[in-house]
């Protein structure tokens, strides 16, 4: 009997792996799915659903794709003169048709408009963060000036009552929420060369300036105020508007709104739009975030609007902050996903050492370990989200949820500790979980190709390493955290709070040790046991302390509303095993691996129950060695 010699590979015959395409992130995340069914009525979760599914389906569209791939082929970049010398009416930041594309299809799915729809009540937010969570990670980063427009939405929204109806900030408001093509964005300006995250060194000044008659032909452009200044750092360079901060003569900062571009009557008397004294003067050249333009502003002269009271600055522009930072951890952990799906997707496509990959141990123990960690940080988010729209809501009725806290003062106790700890936790989460997913792929996880954004793992971990930077640094959202609580009364009301949160617990071995970890946190953070200094320097691990404490409370309740198996494991090794997603910043004489469990990650159903939690099937009885050593006779797949 003869044998055929051996045929080698080329360039296009032999092994090609091929990965099943991406699924619908909101019809296959489990995480996600648990979280909607906690926070949004039944009756209103299934009228939403169609759009969930209509917007995950079109999130993996080819259409999609080649819109996000064209923003990443093609960066913007700015034309400030002609041909012949002259300079443009204003500066020409040339972006995309992928780029605008991306951005009308996320107005046209409703991804800041939901935030306002009042007839969804309390669960607008929650509504609406899902509509971002399935947009974010094909956006294309637009969900970055999507941000900062939900936030200048959510400011004027609260301003807007009480002024006329012919004043500007009212077609603000509505290009601003706009489902429509014309939809507006904003722009957040605040970062400088002296300041950074101290606003308070700011060296922008506002001038009271009223123009002695309205021009009539663009009342939003005849802003009573003229702004002189440079911001360093200015995402969204593309929008219609701005909300900036500036010093007034006090010498304190007043939070205003402009226009980019202001409308004129020529001397020809033809209109035409001129730039409201804004001058690009470059764009930045960034790790990631290519498709998205970031520029250093010059502005000189430019016409603005005050917004809230003079001298206010930061009370008026705080709300925004929450805002963008939901925005941020949710499109951390929409990245995250995305991640894990593509690694699923190629360790189900994968084989090595004659085994597929998806069911050798050590792998699938990873995947295990990343699902552990993302519900982890689902399950802190869609808290919060819940949280703002209670907040938001001005609710004074405690919510049917009990774990919620309760209206008033303790609730925006909770929500303003925990914009700041989700934000930073997650964002730092996220980009280690990313890199996970990343190297998962070995050297392909590594090729960064442009046009195919469907598996491109290196542009989701480039775009995702700004989130533990933009809306504050890890460490500045420490120190505002810990300042937060040492403010008089804010601890005890946050303890109240967390001390009947953690007694809904049912699960005696899960309440006990989070209960623990929590009155050690707390006895260690009063100040009668060491200076306030001390406690802000040790900021980062009292947060990410915290942080493994609320996330193994909502674990554990999440756990219990329905017996859910997979999800009991999930909290018994977030909490038992000091699994958790918070890594080398806490306190380690506190998030501690249970004596009773420290050998549970050897027991013989551990290995069951990582397939049960990463792929949500049994584990196959012919399981595989993980390598050829290791194989016996009948146990290869």
């Amino acid at each position: 009997m003869s044998s055929l010699p051996p045929k080698p590979a080329t360039a296009d015959t032999g092994y090609i792996t091929q990965p099943a395409s991406l699924e619908n992130t909101y019809t296959s995340d489990k995480s996600l799915q648990r979280s909607l069914k906690w926070y949004v009525p039944s009756a209103m979760l299934r009228a939403a659903e169609p759009q969930f599914t209509q917007l995950g389906d079109e999130a993996v569209s080819e259409q999609v794709r080649e819109w996000s791939a064209d923003a990443e082929r093609n960066q913007p970049y700015v034309k400030s003169h002609n041909v012949w010398g002259k300079r443009y009416d204003y500066d020409r930041l040339i972006t995309t048709e992928g780029w605008k594309q991306l951005g009308h299809w996320g107005a046209r799915n409703k991804i800041v408009s939901a935030g306002y729809d009042l007839s969804l009540g309390s669960h607008r937010r929650t509504i609406q963060y899902t509509l971002n969570y399935l947009y974010a990670p094909s956006s294309g980063l637009y969900s970055c000036p999507i941000s900062m427009t939900d936030g200048a939405a959510f400011i004027l929204s609260s301003k807007i009552g009480d002024l006329p109806s012919e004043h500007p900030f009212h077609a603000v408001f509505k290009g601003l929420v706009s489902e429509k093509d014309d939809h507006w964005t904003s722009g957040q300006w605040m970062t400088e060369r002296a300041g950074g995250s101290d606003v308070q060194n700011t060296e922008t000044w506002a001038t009271y300036s009223p123009l002695p008659s309205s021009s009539g032909a663009d009342p939003l452009g005849d802003g009573d105020y003229l702004i002189n200044g440079f911001k360093f750092f200015s995402s969204a360079t593309d929008a219609n508007v701005a909300l900036l901060l500036a010093k007034t003569p006090s010498g304190q900062l007043s939070t205003f709104l402009a226009p980019l571009r202001r409308t004129i009557i020529g001397d020809d008397g033809v209109t035409r739009q001129v730039s409201n004294g804004v001058r690009i003067h470059r764009l930045k050249n960034k790790l990631g975030t290519k498709e998205l333009p970031t520029a250093e502003l010059e502005l000189q002269d430019m016409r603005a609007h005050l917004v809230g009271k003079l001298d206010q600055g930061i009370v008026t522009i705080a709300p925004l902050l929450n805002v963008t930072r939901i925005h941020t951890f949710i499109g951390s952990l929409a990245g995250w996903r995305r991640a894990i799906s593509i690694t699923k997707s190629f360790a189900k496509a994968r084989s090595t050492v004659g085994e597929p990959l998806w069911l050798i141990p050590m792998h699938l123990r990873l995947l295990a370990d990343l699902e552990v960690k993302h519900r982890g940080g689902m399950n802190l988010a869609f808290f919060t989200v819940a949280l703002m729209g209670l907040v938001e809501g001005g609710a004074s009725q405690p919510s049917e949820l009990a774990h919620l806290p309760r209206p008033g003062k303790e609730a925006n106790v909770v929500f303003r500790t925990l914009t700041a700890t989700a934000k930073a936790v997650i964002s730092k989460m996220s980009t280690y979980g990313i890199q996970e997913c990343q190297e998962a792929m070995g050297g392909v996880g590594y090729m960064d190709e442009p046009d195919e954004p469907e598996f491109n793992i290196s542009r989701i971990l480039r775009n995702n390493s700004v989130n533990s930077i933009w809306e504050g640094t890890t460490n500045v959202l420490a120190s505002e955290m810990a300042r937060f609580l040492l403010k008089t009364g804010n601890l005890e009301i946050f303890s109240s709070w967390l001390g009947r949160t953690l007694a809904l617990v049912q699960a005696e071995n899960l309440r006990g040790p989070l209960s623990k970890a929590w009155s050690a946190l707390q006895a260690r953070f009063s100040p009668k046991n060491q200076p306030p200094a001390t406690i802000v320097a040790d900021a980062r691990r009292y947060m990410f302390t915290l942080a493994w404490i609320l996330c193994g409370t909502l674990l554990a309740l999440d756990a219990e509303r329905d017996q859910d198996a997979a999800s009991k494991e999930i909290a018994r090794r977030w909490i038992l095993s000091a699994e958790g997603g918070v890594g080398d910043m806490v306190f380690h004489d506190i998030v501690t691996v249970q004596e009773s469990e420290s050998a549970q990650s050897h027991r013989d159903d551990h290995l069951e129950w990582d397939c049960r939690i990463a792929w949500g099937i049994e584990l196959p009885e012919n399981r595989a060695s993980g390598h050829r050593s290791l194989q016996t006779t009948g146990s290869k797949l």
